[in-house]
């Protein structure tokens, strides 16, 4: 995903999928692209 919103220039992505089946969950997401710099909402805070 951090490859699709950097390097595909992205402003979105769809992730229904990885948090439905249990991939990743929300905030391992959101945690995962703010650590590499990625803007995102933080609403779990």
């Amino acid at each position: 995903m951090y490859d699709v919103l950097t390097e595909g220039k992205a402003d979105a992505a769809l992730i229904a999928s990885i948090v439905h089946y249990g991939t990743y969950t929300i905030r391992e997401i959101k945690e995962t692209l703010h650590a590499k710099g990625v803007k995102v909402r933080r609403t779990w805070v």
